[in-house]
């Protein structure tokens, strides 16, 4: 992307238990907005953190024809993350690129996808991901970042073009991002939302505009299951008041008991959604806001697990996390509790010939989420 033909927005950093200021936002005007007046909104849903134009740039026929190009090229069909595992991965259409991974170490780690066995030693999953973390995971081109499988975030960026007889004559926009977490041994997932970077140029309606954040469980494996909502949500407010109220949480916690199998396996999808409508006399076309895309929860519960200490016979409570194949990073660095398997994986993914059993032309799984390793 040109410099010229794009201005990238500045970015805010806030901590997941920090309130941090956003964006200054010029006063919106609404003058010229009069009722004779051919008035639109042009809106568009664009990856979070992607280069916006800028009034002056959307103020030209190419300008404007870059916009929605960009909009265009931005997976508009894709609704999950490309690690996504499970029923789920077949309910929608899955992401070309993968989600954000910490990266291996640039010398001696190596990273490796598995489903880790009960005597394997490796480092911790992350359980918690602050603001920043999916901010920079993101980047400017992702929908979502994949930590781990209990620490997930997607986003998107919302922006109003607001048009006088086919001129632009104001921009609006803002960003949102979910942060999906869970604590161990819990069946509560959280989603902690950040509304960010609100900025108005020229003539707009945008200080009135409803905004309404919603969230569904639009399908269930098994289907029928039942949900337990907390939180925050905070409905409809206008663009000024969710600028000044900034993050808000949403909880779901589904009881054991619901699913399938002996592990009481209960899968589903998570779908926040955000739409608005601007103020007369304006009117709205594009984009009528945009979905944040699907988030994709699992729930499990058995008697051999070592937080069973529910009801039942015998005894199943469980735990909750994300249908993801996520990347585990091994270190092979003097004094890494893993050290051993990391050495063990690096030498199967980089010298396969020298594991057993021997083959001329073996190539080991574990090394992208479309050939994981599900166990040893």
């Amino acid at each position: 992307m040109q410099r010229e033909s794009f201005r990238r927005t500045g970015i805010q950093m806030l901590a997941v238990t920090a309130a941090a200021a956003v964006l200054p936002m010029a006063a919106p005007s609404t003058a010229g907005a009069d009722t004779t007046a051919d008035l639109w909104v042009e809106s568009y849903v664009l990856p979070a953190g992607a280069a916006v134009p800028s009034l002056e740039e959307l103020q030209s026929a190419e300008g404007r024809e870059r916009l929605r190009r960009t909009a265009a090229a931005a997976e508009p069909g894709a609704a999950l993350a490309q690690e996504t595992v499970g029923p789920a991965a077949s309910s929608a259409p899955l992401s070309r690129r993968p989600s954000g991974s910490p990266p291996a170490n640039a010398t001696t780690g190596v990273r490796q996808r598995a489903a880790l066995g009960p005597t394997a030693t490796a480092p911790e999953p992350a359980r918690t991901m602050t603001y920043d973390e999916c901010v920079k995971g993101l980047g400017s081109d992702k929908k979502f970042y994949v930590k781990s499988r209990f620490a997930v975030c997607n986003g998107a960026s919302f922006l109003q073009t607001w048009t006088r007889n086919g001129q632009p004559v104001g921009t609006s926009m803002f960003n949102v991002r979910a942060v999906g977490t869970v604590a161990k041994n819990s069946r509560t997932i959280t989603f902690q939302y950040y509304f960010t970077d609100f900025t108005t140029a020229g003539t707009t309606g945008a200080a009135a505009m409803p905004i309404t954040t919603k969230a569904t469980i639009p399908q269930s494996w098994p289907s029928g299951a039942r949900y337990t909502r907390g939180g925050s949500m905070p409905g409809t407010k206008t663009f000024t008041q969710l600028k000044a109220q900034r993050t808000f949480k949403d909880t779901v916690t589904a009881k054991p008991g619901q699913g399938s199998g002996s592990a009481d396996l209960l899968f589903a999808v998570y779908e926040p959604a955000i739409s608005y409508t601007p103020p007369a006399p304006w009117k709205l076309s594009g984009a009528l806001g945009g979905k944040l895309f699907m988030l994709a929860p699992r729930w499990d519960a058995a008697s051999y697990l070592a937080n069973s200490t529910g009801g039942g016979t015998p005894a199943k409570k469980g735990a909750a996390t994300f249908s993801y194949v996520p990347t585990l990073t091994y270190s092979a660095k003097a004094g890494a509790e893993e050290r051993g398997v990391a050495q063990h994986i690096k030498t199967a993914f980089t010298v396969p010939q020298d594991t057993k059993p021997y083959m001329s032309a073996k190539k080991v799984p574990g090394q992208s989420a479309k050939d994981p390793l599900h166990g040893w």
